[in-house]
């Protein structure tokens, strides 16, 4: 793992109570990984402002460069786990709307956006130890917000990307960016309650009532129709032109106009 530039510490009750801040790395993900290997606490971040070999969904590399770029140890229970990615996209518009009034949407199923330009993308990866008889799982969840990130830089995000210094003129520091989101995400980590979550996912969510096309992962389909609603497990409910309703997990979704 490579040594911190620096490191900060809270109370540990709160998520990010340890933080390990680069001003580059490899992948926050990586040294996350390595740290929730070797015992970290749940809560543990690795935070960077830029990263070389960031990923996304669908193995995709994360652009990345005055960006807050995240990465939470979690050991969550098996009722939490499968909602860490809604988890985190609720707490970044909490933490966005906190730091600049900015008002967000997402996108099934892990991009807050402004207007349909992508301002954050959230990553989540578990994985299961055996201990005996049983297992105990471990998350990290990646958070990659764009807070001062000039996409007139890379022109081949400038129609779908963002950031808040495009959207406000103002700028924002990114350990006032990083607080403001590991409060927002320990807020909505310790209310889980699943109906709720739902709830506030469904009222959030900019993609349904539209019809979409949704290329799903591990195959070559792509599935195009109307975007109902989503399921007490949060996945995207599609009903198809030949009227069958499929439940999607995940997948790689574009507005059909």
């Amino acid at each position: 793992m490579p040594r911190p530039d620096w490191e900060r510490f809270r109370p540990p009750a709160v998520i990010g109570h340890h933080e390990y801040g680069y001003r580059s790395v490899g992948s926050t993900m990586d040294v996350a990984w390595e740290l929730a290997e070797a015992g970290a606490a749940h809560g543990t971040c690795v935070v960077a402002g830029t990263q070389t070999h960031g990923r996304g969904r669908f193995d995709r590399e994360w652009v990345s460069g005055d960006s807050l770029l995240a990465s939470v140890v979690l050991r969550p229970s098996a009722s939490t786990a499968p909602l860490l990615t809604i988890i985190g996209c609720l707490a970044v518009r909490d933490a966005v709307r906190e730091l600049c009034g900015l008002r967000c949407a997402i996108k099934w199923p892990n991009d807050v956006q402004v207007d349909g330009r992508k301002l954050c993308g959230v990553l989540a990866e578990g994985r299961i130890y055996a201990t005996g008889t049983t297992g105990a799982g471990v998350a990290v969840l990646g958070i990659g917000l764009n807070v001062s990130l000039d996409v007139a830089e890379h022109p081949e995000l400038a129609a779908t990307a963002t950031s808040l210094l495009a959207e406000t003129g103002r700028s924002i520091d990114l350990r006032t960016a990083g607080d403001a989101l590991f409060a927002s995400l320990d807020a909505w980590y310790g209310g889980a309650e699943p109906a709720a979550l739902i709830a506030r996912w469904r009222e959030a969510i900019d993609t349904l009532g539209r019809r979409v096309s949704v290329r799903v992962r591990g195959s070559n389909a792509t599935l195009s129709g109307l975007a109902e609603d989503v399921d007490a497990a949060g996945r995207l409910l599609l009903r198809t032109d030949d009227g069958v309703l499929h439940a999607l997990d995940e997948g790689d979704v574009t507005l059909a106009g």
